[in-house]
């Protein structure tokens, strides 16, 4: 019996839609309902009945999805050998120096419990440049937030990020506007990436004193204590913002989704499967599973 079939039925069976488990699993659905007639064939049974529109597992259909999951569990302690008997294996992350910490490092911890001979790299870096090594399949794993991403890419909503305009508690002064703070300091930002001041200071007519870096650490430092304007993601900022020591003068977006990204054909590597799945159970309930795998 195909492994492969068992996988597709797995996931109908999770979605009760064939449209669905074929956006799941970046099959056509005609792939999906071929995987299915095959084993049906094959078992000389119907797993799936279709009543008012609905499809409902059948009492056999039951059966063999409670024996697959425990053949996909197996299948994936087999596929972890190759890997433990290496002497080394590296995973390398990338994302925002904020994500980094808030994200992977829980799930790192939890992984060595399960691959305690894997290391980890982490890059701290910006959407583009984490979609860019994504491309060229130079890191196993990016965090990015409200991006257009590739089909070639496999990815889950696992949160998401406020962005906000914001100053010191030096500078700040509560009858100044947002256009009379970045008249008077210098703006840092992001210039690739989505939130460049083209796109958030639209309104402005005359030219701006903008500090072009692709760090959230250095724009954080230099709010906190320096005379600058800085956009930031607001997540990092919860005690300095609750302490007074940065002060949003503007909400550029309320809810910015953060996505977990890798190649769909990384899936097929235990320890990046691993780590995935460990990073979707930390941040997404059950109930909101939400995949884009195009």
């Amino acid at each position: 019996m195909d492994i492969k079939k068992l996988q597709t039925f797995l996931v109908v069976a999770e979605e009760l839609n064939y449209s669905r488990a074929a956006i799941k699993l970046n099959y056509s659905q005609p792939t999906v309902s071929k995987h299915i007639q095959s084993l049906e064939e094959d078992l000389n049974v119907m797993l799936l009945n279709r009543k008012e529109g609905q499809y409902q597992l059948t009492e056999a259909g039951v059966k063999l999805y409670n024996h697959s999951l425990n053949i996909k569990k197996e299948v994936n302690e087999i596929s972890k050998i190759s890997f433990l008997s290496k002497d080394s294996y590296q995973l390398t992350l990338q994302g925002h120096d904020y994500y980094c910490y808030k994200y992977f490092i829980p799930a790192i911890s939890k992984m060595r419990w399960t691959y305690p001979g894997i290391s980890f790299k982490l890059n701290a870096s910006n959407n583009q440049e984490t979609v860019n090594k994504l491309l060229k399949n130079s890191i196993d794993i990016g965090i990015i937030s409200g991006s257009v991403l590739p089909k070639s890419f496999k990815s889950v909503q696992i949160g998401h990020e406020a962005i906000g305009i914001c100053v010191g508690k030096d500078i700040y002064q509560s009858d100044l506007t947002t256009e009379d703070y970045i008249q008077k300091y210098p703006l840092l930002i992001d210039e690739s990436d989505f939130y460049q001041s083209a796109n958030t200071f639209p309104y402005l007519s005359h030219s701006i004193n903008v500090i072009d870096t692709n760090s959230d650490e250095v724009v954080h430092e230099a709010v906190l204590n320096r005379q600058c304007v800085g956009v930031l993601r607001l997540g990092r900022l919860e005690k300095e913002i609750e302490n007074g020591d940065i002060i949003v003068i503007e909400t550029v977006v309320s809810k910015d989704p953060v996505y977990l990204v890798t190649n769909q054909e990384n899936m097929n590597q235990a320890p990046i499967n691993t780590l995935y799945d460990i990073l979707v159970s930390l941040n997404v309930p059950r109930n909101q599973y939400k995949f884009y795998s195009y």
